[in-house]
């Protein structure tokens, strides 16, 4: 199918694109609609490891990478989950349940921490249904990588955790992200229309067969088919592009005739 074809199908066919995008932007509702809206905290923490003169710089970097990689790792684990309720800041422990894997569950779900490339820095990002919630367990837990850090890794006091960025929370629910899903839904919608369209082009240019309105007509002046035998269809085509009659043919004259894609238009 050339290109400008496929294009003006596709300009037909608007109706079916409406349609199926229409279909996917209900799903992304839908997806939407089940999920939790939740708020986000954010903040930055710096490990840095004290030295003496003979450690060259490159090593020292090298350094703080990896502990600052060990511990953003460390806060997802149970063990730091268990000193983050015990810091003292009003955390609703019930929100994470009653056993142990149902607490690691959502704990998950709910911090995200990472080493940034080979600064040093730690990302803690919190996700709660509750605004205050999530401000308070990012505090806490920046609570805990600064004062109980030692318990993680065998540099002892050398190593220290300092806040570099305050928790910031946001206004507003970041969970689900509501633009992004609707525009991959639109998109996706699209998309498919397009592709359906191409599949099934037979099913896109069938036209209805109503022969009351769309069959060739024969004139009341127009010689009977046998006469009209070896003379061109052009001479019984009226203006539009069909045979002016008062009377629909029948197949068999159609067919003596030679032409029979007028029954498509």
């Amino acid at each position: 199918m050339e290109l400008q074809d496929f294009i003006n199908l596709v300009a037909r066919k608007r109706k079916t694109v409406f349609g199926i995008v229409a279909l996917f932007i209900i799903l992304g509702a839908g997806v939407i609609a089940v999920q939790r809206f939740k708020y986000s905290s954010k903040s930055q923490l710096l490990v840095v490891q004290e030295y003496n003169r003979t450690i060259d710089a490159y090593t020292a970097s090298k350094s703080n990478e990896y502990l600052s990689s060990v511990l953003a790792n460390v806060v997802v684990s149970n063990s730091f989950f268990t000193k983050v309720m015990e810091a003292g800041f009003n955390i609703n422990d019930g929100y994470f349940g009653d056993n142990t894997k149902d607490q690691m569950k959502e704990w998950n779900r709910t911090v995200s921490a990472k080493s940034i490339n080979d600064s040093g820095i730690i990302s803690v990002i919190v996700y709660h249904p509750d605004r205050s919630q999530a401000e308070k367990i990012d505090r806490a837990i920046n609570h805990v990588l600064m004062t109980q850090n030692a318990a993680y890794h065998g540099s002892g006091e050398s190593v220290k955790v300092r806040l570099i960025d305050q928790p910031i929370t946001s206004t507003l629910p970041v969970r689900p992200n509501i633009v992004l899903t609707m525009s991959l839904a639109i998109a996706l919608g699209f998309v498919t229309s397009l592709v359906y369209i191409y599949l099934t082009p037979s099913v896109a240019l069938r036209a209805p067969h109503n022969y009351g309105q769309h069959a060739p007509y024969r004139r009341e002046t127009q010689p009977t088919p046998s006469a009209s035998a070896g003379k061109p269809m052009q001479d019984f085509i009226g203006e539009g592009g069909y045979l002016e009659d008062t009377k629909p043919l029948a197949p068999e004259e159609i067919a003596q005739l030679g032409n029979m894609r007028n029954l498509l238009k």
